[in-house]
């Protein structure tokens, strides 16, 4: 289905309004939930109620083609046709990577990869994904891409990237998650946020944001651990 769950609607819409991106890409577009509610609560909400006025900047990754129509690039400014672990590397920064009940359809591996480059050109990351393993879809309305290759949990996705989590059910009372990154630089207002200082405060937040530096970083890694070996042999 082009469609997913709804009850996590108004926390998305909030955390919209709350870092104000400038630049978002949604990953896995669809019927273009994301795009729209963007364009509404970050241009339409502040009196840019027409096209021409719109300021806000959202591009669209979709890989099943027939469910682009017209309609979509009434509020997406480009949407790029394909697999998103293909078109990840060609693309630019963004304030705002959105994954939208999008990693369950990869494979563990993959999911992984596409999560970390999300996290490489976005300063922020939102993922909406289903929880546990009661969440078995086949291709569904001839879109091979429907199927879910893989299954999450909370734990999996608490890593020491994470700005905010909230936990939700479904009408089947079945678990999904939103989880918020950081990414390749913590923008300004997140940098001030009431969550960004609670973060900041709690026990081991320094080593947990050198973590996930260094593994954002693989080469400045190896050049720190040369250097430690540099200073460790010429310390007394």
């Amino acid at each position: 289905m082009a469609t997913s769950n709804w009850q996590h609607i108004p926390y998305c819409v909030e955390l919209f309004r709350k870092f104000e991106p400038k630049s978002i890409l949604d990953i896995g577009v669809g019927f273009g939930r994301w795009g729209i509610l963007a364009r509404e609560f970050l241009d339409v909400w502040y009196g840019r109620s027409t096209p021409e006025q719109w300021k806000l900047r959202v591009d669209g990754i979709e890989a099943f083609e027939p469910l682009i129509s017209d309609y979509h690039y009434t509020f997406y400014n480009r949407i790029h046709i394909g697999d998103a672990f293909d078109v990840l590397p060609k693309m630019g920064e963004f304030d705002l990577v959105i994954l939208g009940d999008v990693l369950e359809h990869f494979s563990p591996d993959r999911a992984m990869l596409v999560l970390q480059r999300c996290k490489i050109i976005g300063k922020l990351v939102l993922l909406a994904i289903p929880l546990g393993e009661d969440w078995h879809q086949d291709e569904t309305d001839g879109n091979p891409y429907e199927r879910h290759l893989s299954f999450w949990t909370e734990d999996q996705l608490t890593t020491p990237d994470l700005c905010q989590k909230k936990i939700f059910q479904d009408f089947s009372e079945r678990p999904f998650g939103v989880f918020l990154y950081h990414g390749s630089s913590m923008p300004p207002k997140m940098a001030k946020s009431k969550d960004a200082t609670k973060l900041r405060k709690e026990p081991g937040f320094a080593a947990k944001e050198l973590y996930g530096y260094l593994s954002r970083h693989p080469r400045r890694t190896k050049l720190l651990y040369n250097l430690l070996k540099i200073l460790h042999k010429w310390s007394p």
